[in-house]
């Protein structure tokens, strides 16, 4: 059970830092310099093909992260089973109190008839993105070092 848990956590956390870190380096970087009412409809379609998958991941990341806090008989894998369980909380919260709700605003809007006092979401998305990001590459550190060690 372990092993394939191990394997879970490796590769899930992996493919979120890595999907995170695209979007870091490529999509975010180019969807900041399109014009909002190009930008709109764009976030909205890359939207689609990361819900329900990519919270789903980080779900699954996330079970199998603590399980190894449970299961792994090394105190030093063990913390930093935890400490990735952690981080990957942080991705999930971040997500769900950050991205999700401009996420839900650019889906409300209409790109045509913006309101003049309307705010683009684009560098507080960027900003929240950024930090779970950050998130993601210290549950993949922790992961990786945890199962370097066992």
């Amino acid at each position: 059970m372990v092993e394939l848990l191990a394997t879970v956590a490796l590769m899930g956390s992996g493919l979120v830092a890595g999907v995170f870190f695209a979007i870091a380096v490529s999509v975010m970087p180019t969807l900041m310099t399109l014009p909002s009412g190009v930008y709109m409809p764009i976030h909205r379609s890359l939207g689609k093909g990361y819900h329900p998958v990519m919270p789903l991941i980080v779900v699954v990341l996330l079970v199998a992260e603590l399980g190894l806090t449970v299961l792994v008989p090394a105190t030093p894998s063990r913390l930093l089973f935890g400490a990735a369980a952690v981080a990957t909380v942080g991705v999930q919260l971040i997500s769900q109190l950050g991205n999700v709700p401009i996420n839900k605003r650019v889906q409300a809007a209409d790109e045509d008839a913006l309101p003049a006092d309307w705010q683009d979401p684009r560098r507080p998305w960027r900003d929240w993105h950024y930090l779970r990001t950050a998130c993601a590459f210290v549950a993949l550190g922790a992961t990786a070092v945890a199962v370097a060690l066992q």
